[in-house]
């Protein structure tokens, strides 16, 4: 009898709560201006617009752009968290048509680099969130800094954004070299901006692959491209995405295309991890030494 009585109290397992995995990607790029935090605050609202939960990180600590992009005036920013005098939960702002955003500064150094204790701090203000998000998008400093080995490393995806300039290519290539020897990631995902047209798109794409995969052992997928488009310098200066206004033009096509790109690849929601896991994999599975760049 008492043991029909526990049987009856179980609760079925499709019944239990399980928490939602969110996708974690990471935009980087190498070298600045090739379009990163533009890439991610339009990949954001296309994100949004296909019915995800969305949150932006911008991890450029001294240098944010995404508040600009967005049109947002944060009063605290991702540093006054690391420095102890705010929640996360206190500084995240709501962006255009309900994306979530975590923002950072601009102009102010109080953070250059992230140390193990602001990492377990970030985990357990993370963990403490009550939002659920599908996607994570987090738009990286330029260059290959620890902290940027950091956000790649921690994330589900990173995304690479090169343009068709020599310096570019170069740096996209150097960038992909050392964060796979830093991070021990073997697979990229690619985006070319500014380009003229797919032809040109893919030339670029299959030159960085095939040198990737001949001398670094990296895959590299493409994912698509961005053509050069007035509209997106005219959204700059209007601070306003140009996937909201120029939505017909070809860069918000092409990114739309991305977008669903990085959906039908089968990434979003079959990830390494919980959200929980973005932050521990941050603060337990590389230590300083191994990311340090030298």
């Amino acid at each position: 009898m008492r043991n029909a009585q526990k049987e009856k109290n179980i609760v079925p397992s499709n019944l239990i709560y399980q928490p939602k995995i969110p996708t974690v990607l990471a935009v980087s790029g190498g070298k600045g201006g090739v379009g990163k935090t533009l890439t991610t605050a339009n990949l954001g609202l296309c994100m949004a617009r296909m019915g995800m939960r969305t949150l932006l990180i911008d991890g450029d600590f001294g240098l944010a752009n995404l508040d600009v992009v967005l049109n947002l005036r944060p009063q605290f920013t991702l540093d006054d968290v690391l420095c102890g005098e705010r929640h996360l939960k206190d500084i995240i702002m709501t962006g255009a048509e309900g994306i979530r955003v975590i923002p950072s500064s601009s102009g102010v150094m109080k953070v250059p680099e992230l140390d193990k204790l602001q990492k377990l701090m970030l985990l357990d203000q993370i963990e403490s969130l009550d939002e659920e998000f599908d996607v994570v998008i987090i738009d990286t400093p330029a260059g290959v800094s620890k902290n940027v080995q950091y956000w790649t490393s921690s994330s589900s995806e990173v995304i690479m954004v090169v343009t068709p300039e020599p310096t570019s290519l170069a740096d996209c290539y150097a960038s992909i070299k050392i964060l796979s020897q830093m991070t021990a990631e073997k697979t990229f995902k690619l985006i070319v901006n500014m380009v003229r047209n797919d032809i040109e798109a893919k030339k670029i794409y299959e030159k960085i692959s095939s040198l990737s995969d001949e001398y670094l052992q990296v895959r590299v997928d493409y994912l698509g491209y961005i053509p050069f488009d007035e509209s997106v310098r005219n959204s700059v200066r209007e601070r306003v995405p140009y996937v909201q206004k120029y939505p017909f033009s070809s860069a918000s096509q092409g990114l739309r295309d991305i977008s669903r790109q990085i959906v039908t690849q089968g990434t979003v929601g079959q990830l390494k991890g919980t959200m929980q896991f973005f932050w521990r994999k941050m603060v337990s599975a590389h230590t300083p030494d191994i990311l340090s760049y030298k």
